[in-house]
């Protein structure tokens, strides 16, 4: 069962927002693998003590795989055609800490900690409100998404005839985008956002002891991989 906001393990979204950032840093400069593989070794530990053990079982399958090709010298050696199929996934490992620590970010936030974070931080509404909506946004549609799929296979839709396949799911999904943006914004007006007062959280926010040791951690170990 996945770790709520509050649990003791989860970390404040405004790390995880600091450790998106700085593990995107290692894309521009690349950090020695060692490191590399300690800081997703982090990460993983942290999935695992907030109960998104599926979660963690893929990620690790990916670096494995990820992590088994060869780097770019060895490629250069390769013939023309194996360097066109494995480049891809080369670029795709020097993405792999920030996707992994955006996606642990996405998975373990929810709206109402993302907002109590931002407005501690005394962010502008205008930047905390397309954010919150975002995070509200994407699960909805995933879901959304899900149950298409289920209910074509029901009908015997299948991908034999792509172009039928993709109208099939493409209308659907629009149409239910369009309605997702329609009642997320009916919330919020509820909820009164516009309203120009304090508003009172129901989830406390506070820095913890995860949270020193995952941004400080993280930040060590980059730090460190850059002078290695």
């Amino acid at each position: 069962m996945p770790a709520s906001s509050c649990s003791i393990y989860n970390p404040n979204p405004i790390t995880k927002f600091f450790v998106v950032f700085i593990t995107g840093l290692t894309v521009m400069h690349s950090i020695n693998t060692y490191f590399e593989l300690i800081i997703i070794l982090i990460i993983g530990i942290l999935f695992y003590l907030n109960g998104y053990k599926k979660t963690l079982i893929k990620w690790m399958a990916l670096c494995v795989i990820l992590f088994s090709l060869p780097n770019f010298m060895v490629l250069s050696k390769l013939n023309p055609v194996l360097k066109m199929f494995l480049s891809i996934p080369i670029v795709v490992r020097m993405f792999i800490l920030p996707f992994m620590a955006a996606s642990f970010m996405i998975k373990t936030s929810d709206v109402g900690a993302i907002i109590s974070s931002m407005d501690k931080l005394k962010i502008s509404k205008n930047i905390s409100i397309p954010i919150a909506v975002m995070f509200r946004f994407f699960p909805s549609y995933i879901e959304e998404k899900k149950s298409i799929k289920i209910a074509m296979k029901i009908r015997g839709i299948n991908f034999r005839n792509p172009v039928k396949y993709l109208e099939y799911v493409t209308i659907p999904l629009l149409i239910i985008s369009s309605n997702i943006a329609d009642d997320i914004a009916k919330a919020a007006e509820t909820k009164a956002i516009e309203y120009p007062v304090k508003k009172t959280r129901y989830m406390p926010i506070r820095l913890g002891v995860v949270d020193l040791f995952y941004s400080l951690s993280t930040l060590g170990l980059i730090m460190g991989g850059w002078i290695w």
